[in-house]
């Protein structure tokens, strides 16, 4: 009886090289869609970071019948912080974001910047990171308050505005002079707090907390063009961090960006100008938003930012969204249309 021997084939190095391409190819479109579903993911959790905020400045509000002040700066007593030291609006809030702690930790009677408040800002405070931000450069000191740390503070991607610069809202809406000083600042500005009966353009049109993401490091159009210099915003107790609207230039590079060191008139290294009234440079000068972290609004989310409005609701503001409109709902008490955003 003969034996019948059948011979098993194998794949061939084509068929393998084939067969890893196809899976090459699969993976390749599959990663953008993954990458989507992550930012999806960190978007919604920023927004819940933002909404948990907003609740606690609401429920600061009904215990001490004012929001308080953006930051506290003078050194004098002052509504809600009668020792008259430097804190960030965070520092008085702990308390409503479960964070009761590092509250306990935390001295509102000394300084933010104090010795013995070190430990409580060394905490990293996960409500008040943005998910999709990349990280940043540790800053371990700030030499305006002889501040040195081991490591790294707690640090935040969100804060607060202060105004929209004169020059700016001006300009924007056509305006020879501001009817008033009040008209151009925000919910929480520096040093004055704020009740709810004063924001007159209502809860639901104003923004109150906002994105400014990554500092201390400094991003320009989408890349990083320096580590850990930004001392604005050098942690979550920091009173220095919260800024304005200023005009930003959409085509400014690294260079341009370097070679400035104070606001100046129209040059060819301009990066951005303060108080600017000349309405022609409302377009050289018409990034408000995702264009730069210096200061500015910020955030690593496509096509937009998250704010946080007074009422405590959370809207995305697209980066198309007008001057006027970001403008009209920095301001508390403006009197403006609120456009789409």
């Amino acid at each position: 009886m003969s034996t019948v021997q059948r011979c098993r084939r194998g794949f061939t190095l084509i068929e393998l090289l084939v067969v890893i391409a196809i899976i090459a190819i699969l993976i390749g479109l599959l990663l953008p869609a993954v990458q989507k579903i992550r930012e999806a993911a960190n978007r919604m959790k920023c927004t819940n970071n933002l909404k948990q905020l907003g609740l606690a400045m609401q429920n600061y509000h009904d215990t001490n019948t004012f929001f308080p002040a953006s930051s506290y700066t003078t050194g004098a007593a002052a509504p809600g912080n009668p020792s008259g030291t430097y804190h960030s609006w965070r520092a008085f809030t702990l308390d409503y974001i479960e964070q009761g702690n590092v509250g306990k930790l935390y001295n509102t009677n000394l300084n933010w910047y104090d010795p013995a408040n070190r430990t409580a800002i060394l905490t990293q405070i996960n409500t008040y990171i943005c998910p999709s931000s990349p990280g940043r450069t540790p800053l371990l000191n700030v030499t305006k308050v002889g501040i040195t740390l081991a490591s790294a503070a707690g640090p935040t991607d969100y804060d607060t505005m202060n105004t929209v610069k004169a020059g700016q809202y001006s300009g924007i809406f056509s305006l020879p002079t501001l009817a008033t000083t009040d008209q151009i600042n925000s919910v929480m500005v520096k040093d004055q707090v704020t009740t709810i009966a004063q924001i007159t353009d209502g809860l639901s049109n104003t923004g109150m907390i906002w994105e400014c993401t990554s500092r201390p490091d400094l991003w320009l159009n989408g890349k990083k063009i320096a580590s850990g210099v930004n001392d604005q915003g050098f942690c979550w107790a920091d009173s220095d961090g919260p800024f304005s609207v200023d005009m930003t230039n959409p085509n400014a590079t690294a260079a341009d960006f370097t070679s400035l060191t104070t606001p100046i008139a129209d040059g060819p290294n301009v990066f951005w100008k303060k108080n600017d009234i000349n309405p022609a440079n409302l377009t050289k000068f018409s990034a408000f938003m995702n264009a730069t972290n210096d200061n500015e609004v910020f955030s690593f989310h496509t096509g937009g930012s998250n704010c946080c409005f007074a009422d405590g609701h959370v809207a995305f503001l697209r980066t198309s969204i007008s001057p006027q409109t970001l403008s009209a709902i920095v301001t508390a008490h403006g009197g403006e249309v609120i456009g789409n955003y």
